[in-house]
């Protein structure tokens, strides 16, 4: 059995799936970005590696493959190790910027939207 965690997109309809992961510590690492960004993180188990790939597969060919950010990759193999870079090097920067002392938490889009038409909904 596999136990596969992706991070999820609450706020937003339009984001695609993410791919599944299923290594540490990359799992931690989602689990840091979902406490930093107020997102969460699913966990799944599949039967086995097969059907683990057939998931990532069509995730990455319904989702990734067709746009051409992705051109230069062929499969969700090659994407993961540039999606488990950029999940750290975004935790970083949230890092630099708390000792900077110039993070601030991203509240819910909603929230903020609300908050700058309330005079108007009045």
């Amino acid at each position: 059995m596999i136990h596969a965690y992706r991070l999820v997109y609450p706020l937003s309809e339009h984001a695609p799936p993410q791919i599944w992961e299923f290594e540490q510590p990359y799992i931690d690492n989602l689990l840091l970005n979902a406490r930093t960004f107020d997102r969460w993180v699913v966990q799944w188990y599949f039967e086995d590696w097969a059907t683990f790939v057939r998931d990532n597969t069509r995730i990455w060919d319904t989702y990734y493959r067709p746009k051409p950010l992705f051109d230069h990759l062929f499969t969700w193999q090659e994407w993961l190790p540039e999606y488990r870079q950029l999940i750290i090097e975004v935790q970083e920067m949230v890092e630099e910027h708390k000792a900077q002392g110039t993070w601030r938490r991203p509240g819910s889009a909603h929230a903020r939207s609300r908050s700058k038409l309330s005079p108007f909904l009045s």
